[in-house]
């Protein structure tokens, strides 16, 4: 699964030191830091802040933002090593916590980014991103009921984020609750269609001074000043182009459910716009062609997953369908071509799933 990870805004880092800098000397390694930076100077503003930190080390402010730039240069060891300080001179920094998980988690230390965002998320780092992450990661490792609550809170912070409810969608379905499914898929799908390039304003947590984390104490020192500092969710556009595998499987996904309630007129329909949207994703093709195997149109069936095999060649399961469609074209020894590849490989596993499929679909679809 992609993940829309982002560290704290670079600029609300800047924004946040700079304002309390305001009166400190223009010699302040910090404020020349974030004049690099503003400028484009990655490794300049890397080596002030340097300096502020052999100066001051305890400049928690300081490390966070070498982090960040560390980040952003690749070295992910030396922002992690940061943000780690961040958290032995302020543990109970929330946003450090967030920021620390997205590191691990592009080491593909999950457990250790699931317990972080706890950690981010008992000290009050509560934001509709925060939960949204957390929830896709409990999705990977089973826990649906989980990966459920964590969309559902993530939405009553910021109701409008059509991401999260694609991904609240593939849960309901994973639950095996169409209805609540099918309603966040058509919501999602009439926003793609209705209203493109519309980005919805965002109100959650992150604009509400009173859930501001560690604001207890509000003082004109960037220590303080960063503890305070939230992201806010920047919604995506339909037109945006991270949105076009997202709306695709949405599609996919609601083909699905019009699948398992036998309406395959609507299946083949939302197939055929996922198609249209991502011409390089393999399973509506794949699921297009098993609704085509339904209505009887073998020749379209074939083609569909002809595609499909284009796109994965190696891919066993898209050649036993394409062996059952020619059985049930009456062209069994071109079928058996498919499958003897596939048997030469792993007998033991692929003469079953033949077996199966093609006793299946013979129930559906009387071969020609």
């Amino acid at each position: 699964m992609k993940y829309g990870l982002l560290l704290l805004p670079l600029l609300l880092v800047v924004a946040l030191t700079a304002k309390a800098n305001a009166q400190k000397p223009e010699s302040d390694p910090l404020k020349r830091a974030i004049a690099e930076l503003q400028a484009g100077n990655t490794d300049k503003a890397i080596a002030a802040l340097n300096e502020v930190i052999s100066k001051h080390p305890g400049r928690a402010d300081a490390y966070l933002l070498r982090g960040n730039l560390k980040m952003s240069t690749g070295d992910s060891y030396g922002a992690l090593r940061d943000i780690n300080k961040v958290i032995q001179l302020k543990p109970d920094l929330g946003s450090a916590y967030h920021e620390r998980a997205v590191i691990l988690l592009l080491a593909k230390d999950r457990k250790g980014a699931i317990q972080d965002l706890d950690s981010a998320i008992e000290r009050n780092y509560k934001f509709d991103h925060v939960y949204s992450l957390r929830g896709q990661l409990r999705s990977e490792q089973g826990d649906l009921k989980g990966a459920l609550d964590d969309f559902d809170q993530s939405m009553k912070l910021n109701p409008n984020n059509p991401q999260t409810y694609a991904s609240r969608a593939g849960v309901l379905i994973a639950l095996g609750d169409r209805e609540r499914a099918l309603s966040d898929l058509d919501y999602l799908l009439k926003w793609y269609e209705k209203e493109p390039g519309k980005k919805y304003p965002v109100r959650s947590s992150a604009e509400d001074p009173k859930t501001q984390p560690g604001d207890s104490k509000k003082s004109n020192d960037a220590e303080s000043l960063i503890v305070g500092i939230a992201s806010k969710t920047t919604n995506a556009a339909p037109g945006d182009k991270e949105m076009i595998p997202v709306i695709a499987t949405a599609y996919v996904n609601r083909g699905l459910i019009s699948s398992s309630l036998k309406k395959t007129e609507a299946a083949i329909a939302d197939f055929t716009k996922a198609i249209r949207i991502d011409a390089t994703n393999l399973w509506p093709f794949y699921h297009r062609a098993n609704e085509y195997e339904v209505t009887g149109d073998l020749s379209a069936a074939l083609a569909d997953i002809s595609r499909a095999i284009q796109l994965d060649p190696m891919n066993g399961n898209l050649r036993v369908e394409h062996g059952v469609i020619l059985v049930l074209m009456g062209k069994s020894q071109e079928a058996q071509s498919d499958f003897d590849m596939l048997l030469n490989a792993d007998r033991a596993l692929w003469q079953k799933r033949i077996d199966d499929r093609l006793a299946a679909v013979k129930k559906k679809v009387p071969p020609k």
